[in-house]
């Protein structure tokens, strides 16, 4: 998609500037060390100023409480002390027992005041302590994504940029999940830190380490978790991006370079699928490279990716065709082509994912009123759902760029001939299955329950986000299934955490994939 103009969107702490660069977020400038690009207008930085005050206030009533707090007890101690000497040591008691023994007693009726409150004790002490515990015990289970490798040279101290990565992340997450204001307001605060610090990493020979990727995308997550507007989430992906670019695929042969390179993969091509611009991952070279020191870890979850890889040029390409930039009929056979053997190759991953998950797809009568299906599909692991919404998410892709290619005459079959696939999961379609949109989007709408079912909700959640965005594409405004999609991104967010889900709707953050809505899905 090509921006033809410059503007600007204050969110919090973060900004972003649209430029006209080929359809690229000048967040992260282009080599020079990858410097982060911090384009405050006046207006925003008063939005910022006005935030750090508040936060400096709430610090300084803290500070306030805490004088109190010290004053009061060293009154107490006084008294005790002169108490003690005129009543003899068989009235004394140690002041730890005394002050636990304290801190028990009711509160008294009527008007009377407690003398012993604000002696429990604050969680402010170990705040980062919960907020981290409940971030590694919650946030990705049952979707190995990204820990332990966000942690990485964390030294928890305060000029450590992983640490107020993390301390913003954890505290952002532990606020939305408990509504806590205070936890929230750290949350932030660390972020800002955590941006401050991260420009001086990547104007550094920091930049070419593993730390200044792992936390460009922790602070990716904190931007799906942060805003629905999406724009933060597409600045860091942009940075990601960038940061990746500049290396070679040789880099990440390593481990754990490669698990950190996987998970960069699935952000950078949500965010080129969502902006309609190809995708530098689609080359070959990214694709083998990184894998030949660790071919075993070419899974099924890599090779899914591999196709997220490729669709965006698909979506590209077929914007330059509706808008008559692309008209050519040799470079129009060319694309359809292209789609033919993405389906084949996507079609052999279905093959592969039915082989290795036999009878682990499981029919349940559905528990949510609100779902316009009497059943869920329901999964033994989250990776297996997650699995197959992503292949169906490509499916829906592809088949409708095929459709738009070639109207009436594309076959929802077409490239699935030569591949039979054995059934083993009855209640899935198989590549040689006649199919439609819907029936394809329902396969993804059916897993909702599952995939947001306890221990794995913020991590299915965090799965789904993308499957769902493409599904809400095929259906239109009023239909049963699209309530429920928007009821679900709802849900994604008060119950996973994403406040982006939010921003979904109603066509994605940056618009429609692509442009079929004129065509009876």
């Amino acid at each position: 998609m090509q921006v033809n103009e410059d503007w600007v969107v204050a969110q919090g702490y973060v900004q972003i500037r649209w430029a006209a660069t080929g359809g690229h977020l000048a967040g992260y400038a282009k080599k020079e060390g990858l410097k982060f690009v911090d384009e405050k207008e006046k207006a925003e930085k008063r939005v910022q100023i006005k935030r750090e005050a508040y936060l400096q206030a709430i610090q300084a009533e803290d500070e306030k409480v805490k004088a109190r707090l010290h004053s009061s007890k060293a009154r107490k101690e006084t008294k005790e002390a002169q108490s003690s000497e005129t009543q003899g040591a068989e009235h004394q008691c140690p002041k730890s027992t005394s002050d636990i023994i304290a801190s028990r007693k009711p509160k008294p009726k009527g008007n009377g005041k407690d003398s012993t409150i604000g002696r429990e004790l604050s969680v402010s002490g170990f705040q980062d302590k919960i907020h981290m515990s409940f971030l590694l015990s919650k946030f990705f289970v049952g979707a190995k994504m990204f820990t332990p490798w966000m942690l990485k040279s964390c030294k928890w101290s305060e000029n450590c940029t992983t640490t107020q990565t993390m301390r913003a992340l954890s505290g952002l997450y532990f606020g939305r999940m408990h509504r806590r204001k205070q936890s929230l307001d750290f949350g932030f605060q660390s972020y800002s830190k955590a941006l401050r610090l991260l420009s001086k990493d990547l104007v550094s020979e920091k930049a070419w380490e593993l730390p200044a990727l792992t936390n460009v995308l922790s602070l990716t997550v904190f931007e799906i978790m942060a805003s629905s507007t999406g724009t933060g989430f597409l600045q860091h992906e942009s940075g990601v991006a960038r940061l990746i670019q500049s290396s070679s695929p040789e880099r990440f042969q390593s481990m754990p370079e490669l698990d950190v390179f996987e998970s960069a993969r699935l952000a950078i091509s949500f965010g080129c699928a969502d902006l309609r611009i190809r995708c530098f991952l689609e080359e070959p070279r990214w694709k083998i490279i990184p894998w030949l020191k660790h071919p075993e870890a070419k899974d099924l979850k890599s090779l899914i990716y591999d196709r997220f890889c490729d669709f965006p040029g698909i979506l590209q390409d077929l914007d330059a065709f509706r808008t008559g930039r692309l008209q050519d009929p040799v470079d129009v056979t060319k694309l359809y082509q292209t789609v033919c053997d993405q389906l084949r190759k996507l079609y052999g991953w279905r093959g592969q994912w039915e082989s290795e998950n036999a009878h682990n797809c499981s029919v349940k009568p559905s528990q949510d009123p609100r779902s316009p299906f009497p059943n869920a599909l329901h999964f033994n692991n989250l990776q297996q759902a997650a699995g197959l919404a992503h292949y169906n998410t490509v499916l829906l892709v592809l088949l409708r760029a095929g459709r738009t290619l070639k109207g009436r005459d594309f076959s929802f079959t077409t490239s699935s001939d030569a591949l039979p696939v054995t059934r083993t999961n009855p209640d899935l379609l198989l590549p040689q299955d006649p199919k439609t949109l819907h029936g394809v989007a329902s396969e993804i709408l059916r897993s909702v329950e599952y995939g947001l079912s306890e221990p794995h909700t913020s991590g299915g959640c965090f799965q789904l986000l993308f499957p769902l965005r493409a599904t809400l594409e095929v259906y239109k405004p009023g239909c049963p299934e699209r309530d429920y999609l928007i009821k679900t991104f709802s849900d994604i967010a008060d119950k996973g955490g994403f406040e982006m889900s939010r921003g979904l709707t109603p066509a994605g953050l940056c618009g429609r994939m692509i442009e079929d809505e004129y065509l009876n899905t």
